[in-house]
């Protein structure tokens, strides 16, 4: 479907609202091919970035080995990104409540945008 129309996709999951009830959210995102085959190193990038500078918890996952299930600890939030064939990335999200629930798609579209303008 999307090789049709040249397009590649990123898999979001975010797990979050543990302690109340489950929340979670699995999308995926359609993205050009050239900004795909650069979506590892963008969200990578961004996941040392973000949350608590000092965590209790590995800060970046590699899940190229692993599936998240087996991952990331449970009963705690996290969020993953999984690029198809060539695995993806989970962190742990330290604080739920300051972490942004749009995180991934956020950065997915920033540089969406951001490629569509520097091909023009």
């Amino acid at each position: 479907m999307f090789e049709a129309k040249d397009l590649d996709c990123v898999f979001l999951e975010t797990n979050m609202g543990m302690k109340k009830r489950y929340h979670m959210v699995y999308e995926c995102i359609p993205l050009p091919k050239e900004v795909g085959d650069m979506a590892p190193i963008y969200f990578k990038k961004a996941i040392m970035e973000s949350d608590e500078e000092w965590s209790m918890n590995k800060k970046l996952i590699d899940l190229s080995s692993k599936d998240v299930r087996k991952s990331v600890p449970k009963g705690l939030p996290y969020f993953s990104v999984d690029f198809g064939l060539q695995g993806g990335f989970a962190h742990v999200i330290e604080d739920q409540y300051e972490f942004p629930r749009y995180f991934g798609k956020v950065l997915s579209c920033k540089r969406s945008i951001y490629q569509l303008y520097s091909l023009l």
